[in-house]
């Protein structure tokens, strides 16, 4: 069994405040008008498609936002985002004992560096598709059928795990079984029906 996780939101936690707060801060937009472009805008996906470098991305975002702050300054509030979920690290190591693990991630350049340096969690995945190098975000279809290829693998032969119920829903409707991940207790239980 391959079991395939998305990364933000289930392996690391997400805090877009820690992001838009200080961004606002330095804006004379509405707190609520940044968090609309951060929390992903066209600007973020277009990055999350590798369409924009990381330095295109930051000219970009900061223009839209009315934000003057050097790349380096940037980098750091970006991955602010960006925690350890130090429960599911022990349930992941559990798995990858038994079964191949793949990462499929909604993502950027910027923030897969970050987790790669800071999240232990990542070396127990022997794959990783990531929507910047792939040209494709989740919840298009495409995106699962070119993760299936890469696996060589069967959608029978998968479960996949998301916190967007859009994610799991796009990847039911190939054939993937695949569960909304909402806890790691709940998480634990709907595997144990599923391995």
């Amino acid at each position: 069994m391959t079991i395939i996780f998305d990364l933000g939101g289930v392996l690391v936690h997400l805090d877009w405040d820690k992001v838009c707060a200080p961004l606002a801060r330095l804006s004379d937009l509405s707190y609520d008008a940044v968090r609309r472009e951060v929390q992903n805008g066209p600007i973020v996906e277009s990055s999350m498609l590798g369409d924009l470098t990381p330095q295109e991305f930051h000219k970009a975002l900061c223009v839209k936002i009315h934000v003057d702050i050097p790349f380096d300054r940037f980098i750091d509030l970006w991955n602010g985002l960006l925690s350890a979920n130090e429960d599911m690290t022990p349930l992941v190591e559990e798995l990858a004992s038994a079964h191949q693990l793949a990462l499929a991630s909604n993502t950027d350049a910027i923030h897969f560096l970050y987790a790669q340096q800071h999240f232990d969690v990542l070396r127990a995945f022997n794959r990783c598709f990531l929507s910047y190098e792939m040209g494709l975000i989740k919840p298009d279809p495409a995106y699962f059928h070119r993760v299936l290829d890469g696996l060589q693998t069967e959608p029978k032969d998968c479960v996949f795990i998301d916190d967007k119920p859009e994610n799991v829903h796009s990847a039911e409707k190939i054939g993937i079984r695949a569960l909304v991940f909402e806890s790691v207790d709940r998480l634990k239980a709907d595997l144990d029906a599923f391995l």
